[in-house]
């Protein structure tokens, strides 16, 4: 059993440092002035991966850590760690999801503003009333 938990933590490490990377990616274009939308899309499809990963990996850690004895601090410490992951996950989603609608409303104003209206001629005024 214990041999199990070993394991699994080891794959839980390799999981996490690669979703840490992805997330550093994302923060990084995230910073840039001007952020591709189409590199984020696909940093968030990379991610949300890793996450699913991390996640049933660190499901079944915390089920095996519930079946030892004795184990509620450890239990604590474990899931009080794997929530600094999910709280970095849902953030970075949040960001993204916040960029792209920015960008979108953007676009939508300044097509907006793109009328080609007939220019207005007006009357000039002859001094004669009855034009008018």
């Amino acid at each position: 059993m214990t041999m199990d938990l070993t394991m699994l933590k080891t794959q839980r490490k390799s999981f996490r440092t690669s979703f840490t990377l992805c997330a550093k990616k994302i923060e990084d274009e995230l910073t840039k002035e001007a952020p591709e939308l189409k590199k984020l899309s696909i940093l968030k499809s990379q991610i949300s991966d890793k996450f699913a990963r991390l996640e049933t990996c660190q499901a079944d850690i915390s089920n095996l850590i519930l079946k030892v004895e004795d184990a509620e601090q450890a239990y604590e410490e474990d899931f009080l760690s794997a929530e600094k992951y999910r709280d970095n996950y849902i953030e970075l989603c949040s960001q993204i999801e916040q960029m792209c609608l920015k960008d979108s409303s953007t676009k939508d104003l300044s097509e907006k503003r793109k009328f080609k209206l007939p220019k207005i001629q007006l009357k000039k005024f002859d001094r004669n009333a009855k034009d008018y």
